[in-house]
């Protein structure tokens, strides 16, 4: 199969296919990498289908920006222990089978640990936090097909669920090697701790709400 015929690789070319919706197409392990070079948008890796991400919007953008910003505030570029990244950087599930999402901002542990699968192309594989803004076109995906692969990243310690379209903060925290404790956040009043940093709502949705 050539994916230079059979998926759009522009972002103009996806979003004249996809209707501003997630956009899957079965592809192989070894074309999805091919094409993960060459497009210029995210594109996830998941029960043997590349899943596009649509068109990221402004709000969608600036949350993910701002957010990041903050978790560059409790993970600061001196800390040698972890590294804040963004949508760019895909993170390889092995406990999932061959899965590979991009999630919109995450914290990996240092030093890397990297899956990779040729020169040049790697993945990382040791995330301690990951966090995804929900939106119409992803929710669904988000919650549930993503949600279960994240919760068998071993060293994974919380997952992070951002709505777009109300304030919602849903923090997922793991209690055991097979256990997790969710909690939602839905006043602007509110705040919980990461790693014993305070994050609060009303900072998080600053001028959105």
């Amino acid at each position: 199969m050539s994916t230079a015929t059979t998926f759009p690789v522009t972002q103009l070319e996806l979003a004249a296919i996809s209707g501003g919706e997630l956009l899957r197409f079965p592809i192989s392990f070894a074309e999805y990498w091919d094409l993960l070079e060459k497009a210029e948008y995210r594109i996830d890796y998941y029960e043997h289908e590349a899943i596009a991400m649509s068109y990221e919007n402004e709000a969608h953008s600036e949350m993910v920006t701002e957010f990041s910003h903050l978790l560059k505030g409790i993970f600061p570029r001196t800390d040698l222990q972890y590294k804040v990244h963004n949508s760019n950087r895909p993170i390889y599930i092995q406990e999932c089978d061959q899965v590979v999402f991009s999630p919109d901002g995450s914290v990996v542990t240092q030093p890397p640990v990297y899956f990779e699968y040729r020169p040049g192309m790697t993945a990382e594989t040791t995330p301690f936090l990951v966090f995804e803004v929900l939106s119409k076109s992803t929710r669904k995906y988000d919650l549930g097909e993503k949600l279960p692969c994240y919760k068998k990243i071993p060293g994974l310690q919380y997952i992070l669920y951002i709505d777009l379209e109300r304030p919602s903060v849903t923090v997922y925290e793991r209690q055991g090697a097979h256990s997790w404790m969710d909690v939602e956040y839905t006043n602007l009043e509110a705040a919980f701790d990461i790693q014993g940093h305070t994050l609060r709502l009303q900072d998080i949705y600053l001028n959105v709400f």
